[in-house]
């Protein structure tokens, strides 16, 4: 209740102003936003999409970046190249009155010929399950759709805190997460994922990176000795990994036989399936835990 309290409050934030004729709010830039009601919405980032499909505005969408794939609806619109190749002017031709972008997927330049071209453009950059949730209510406050969705977004947080207090003053289990891995790549204790781990009872053994993703080293690894290993990808990837730490098996995660990997796009976007990724992470911890 506290979060979802607190998400109100800081919602209140982002809203500028709402008139009969145009509604406003700001985008995770501090930018205003402004428009009548969405009905050409381009969406240009696979957490965008899933999140416009949660919050009930998929029938506004002209168009989506070419990795939305998800929900299978969105395979019979429109796809577009990757946003890092897009020109404004190719944006433009398709006459949007709403764009929604990731800000660490698409070009700051084209952000601002969009912006000077007059059209609405609501970047988004969510690192905190609250910025997820917050994400979700902007977008459906711009499409209309809020009096449906917040009770969804509602719900969605109450999933978040069920885990929080179920895990709440449980032993804590360290988690080492691999994003890539050659180069070996982790993320830093500023990323939703561990934010997730923390919900779990689980501690990211590399929370202490401020860096949202750095290279690490196997020695680094070893160091910290985690009880859990854990990626994302799919069936192959998980065998991949499991060969990957063999050779290490003084490795607390890899002598236990606690190494996981979540399903392809549940825990790297940040989006509504965040909250499924989350609960797998923590039937993870708990078997570890139970050792």
């Amino acid at each position: 209740m506290l979060l979802r309290s607190f998400i109100v409050l800081w919602l209140c934030g982002f809203v500028q102003f709402a008139q009969a004729t145009q509604l406003c709010v700001q985008d995770d830039l501090n930018q205003p936003v402004c428009v009548k009601q969405a009905q050409r919405v381009l969406v240009l980032a696979p957490h965008l999409t899933e999140i416009v499909d949660f919050v009930g505005g998929l029938d506004r969408v002209i168009a989506v970046d070419g990795s939305s794939n998800f929900p299978a609806a969105v395979n019979s619109l429109p796809k577009l190249p990757n946003p890092w190749v897009l020109g404004a002017e190719s944006i433009l031709a398709r006459k949007p009155d709403l764009v929604l972008v990731w800000q660490s997927g698409i070009s700051a330049d084209v952000v601002m010929q969009l912006r000077k071209a007059g059209m609405p453009v609501f970047v988004s950059e969510p690192k905190t399950v609250a910025q997820v949730a917050t994400t979700m209510q902007r977008i459906a406050l711009l499409l209309g759709t809020q009096s449906t969705a917040y009770p969804k977004v509602d719900q969605w947080l109450a999933r978040f805190e069920q885990l929080s207090n179920r895990f709440k003053g449980r032993a804590v289990v360290p988690v080492f997460y691999q994003v890539w891995r050659q180069p070996l790549m982790t993320l830093g204790g500023q990323h939703v994922v561990s934010e997730v781990i923390g919900l779990c009872g689980g501690r990211n053994v590399f929370s202490d990176l401020t860096n949202l993703a750095a290279q690490v080293s196997v020695e680094g690894v070893l160091k910290r000795n985690p009880a859990v290993l854990l990626s994302s990808g799919s069936l192959e990837d998980h065998r991949a990994l499991l060969k990957q730490w063999a050779p290490w098996p003084e490795l607390a995660a890899v002598q236990r036989g606690h190494v996981y990997t979540v399903p392809n796009d549940l825990l790297v976007r940040n989006g509504p399936r965040l909250i499924d990724a989350a609960e797998q992470v923590c039937d993870y911890i708990e078997q570890a835990r139970g050792q």
